[in-house]
């Protein structure tokens, strides 16, 4: 796992594509692309969440577990996205990063914002 700054993300055209959140369904916005996933940031590697975790990303990324994904949670203080991103790799997903900063500082530097695509999954 990589962790990615905001810094990087601007300037970066290789920042991985495919954006995952673990939405609080609190936030108004979210990262143009990103997907949120409920409650997805907590827990251990072997309960229930993880099992449903590993469905929705099997849609999500076609089961290509080389897909670059983009774990961000609300901050660096928080550890839902890092968590994440945890999860994912024991998944089996080979090129996850997790954006440190987080949505606040993607807020504080002013990048685009989409509305929060909260899913039901």
């Amino acid at each position: 796992m990589v962790s990615v700054t905001g810094e990087t993300t601007r300037t970066d055209r290789s920042c991985p594509p495919a954006l995952v959140g673990p939405a609080s369904g609190r936030a108004p916005c979210s990262l143009p692309g990103a997907v949120g996933l409920l409650r997805s940031g907590g827990g251990d590697f072997f309960d229930g969440t993880q099992a449903r975790l590993r469905r929705k990303m099997a849609e999500l990324t076609k089961g290509d577990l080389s897909l670059p994904i983009l774990a961000v949670g609300w901050s660096s203080e928080r550890f839902d996205g890092y968590n994440l991103a945890l999860r994912l790799v024991a998944l089996g997903y080979k090129k996850v990063y997790w954006y440190r900063g987080g949505r606040e500082t993607w807020e504080a530097n002013g990048l685009p914002e989409n509305p929060a695509g909260v899913q039901d999954w």
